[in-house]
């Protein structure tokens, strides 16, 4: 079996690092070492967990800098934040006895002890409302071979990741998209494993949870107009489309003509929300009216970074332009 890095950037050692370390300590895989990726000095004794100081810069270098650092086959790809289930490395590594899989990875699901505005957001990025294509992301569904994996649970051979680092980490957010998308050419897999497993802690609603979707819109309004190569990637431009109409609704209940059948597809999306909001809210446990305004104000927001992102000449960061930094959220 191959060897594995796994690594995890982070600004500064919080509760949320602590869970990680104690969960890849059951890790029913036992061939991998860590690699640890903080802003300053960190000082830790357990075998096979390595630091590399990276100073102020992007989770996106950090990556890199200890992909750098080892020599291990594969690099396993996992937030500070989040925590993995024990299968998690083995259920992903297995994937890599086939040569054509260069990456490989599963859902970052909302653990269940979250407080509740955390799983409020986890049931809005939960409904297929909301992440339509990349629900995979956030759920757990049927294995497959998928276009993008997110960066919280990523698996890559290493010689891949080095290859195309220099162009992909130029982007955060949206460094995984443009990773796999690098990584998948000449016929290479991508493959979804619901039993590769991490659990993310989400940010809370609304305000922590709409700053993470402005962002992810900004980079997808670039990625459309820059890099994207694929007819398939113009349903990311439906929230635009539906922020755009919004002008469109208001203008149209000026002409008496227009009102009925603007009320009725005003009504349709209503539904959808409110039937989609109700359904997620059980599973998740928390108020509908909160993932429904969720899921509302999740289009407007993603479907205006879009159009931002659309507009501007670049999206590449500084590798030290830090952004806003993550809450700390206890769990609870």
């Amino acid at each position: 079996m191959p060897s594995v890095s796994v690594i995890i950037p982070f600004r500064s050692a919080t509760a949320y690092l602590r869970e990680c370390l104690t969960h890849l300590e059951r890790q029913t895989y036992r061939d991998f070492d860590i690699y640890l990726v903080p802003d300053e000095p960190l000082t830790r004794d357990e075998p096979g967990v390595h630091v590399v100081v990276s100073g102020d810069v992007l989770p996106n270098r950090k990556r890199q800098l200890a992909a750098e650092a080892t020599n291990a086959e594969i690099l396993a790809f996992i937030d500070d934040d989040a925590y993995p289930d024990p299968e998690w490395l083995a259920n992903a590594v297995r994937h890599f006895a086939d040569p054509m899989v260069v990456v490989a990875g599963g859902p970052a699901v909302t653990p269940p002890d979250d407080l509740q505005l955390q799983r409020t957001s986890g049931a809005i990025f939960a409904s297929a409302l909301v992440t339509a294509t990349t629900r995979h992301r956030y759920v757990a569904e049927t294995q497959r071979d998928v276009d993008g994996l997110p960066s919280c649970n990523l698996l890559v051979r290493r010689d891949a990741f080095l290859r195309d680092a220099d162009a992909s980490v130029r982007y955060w957010p949206g460094e995984d998209i443009l990773l796999c998308m690098f990584a998948a050419r000449d016929g290479a897999r991508v493959v979804y494993d619901p039993t590769a497993l991490v659990y993310h802690h989400r940010r809370t609603v609304f305000a922590a949870h709409l700053r993470q979707v402005w962002s992810y819109g900004r980079f997808r309004g670039f990625f459309l107009r820059r890099l994207s190569n694929s007819r398939r990637d113009a349903i990311y431009a439906v929230p635009a489309l539906f922020t755009l109409a919004h002008a469109g609704i208001f203008a149209a209940f000026a002409r008496p003509r227009l009102r009925a059948p603007v009320a009725l597809v005003a009504a349709t999306y209503i539904g959808l929300v409110a039937r989609s909001a109700i359904h997620e809210a059980r599973v998740a446990r928390v108020s509908p009216w909160r993932v429904a305004c969720g899921i509302y104000f999740t289009h407007l927001t993603y479907g205006s970074g879009t159009i931002v992102g659309w507009l501007r000449a670049d999206h590449s960061r500084s590798e030290h332009k830090k952004p806003r930094s993550r809450e700390s959220v206890p769990n609870g």
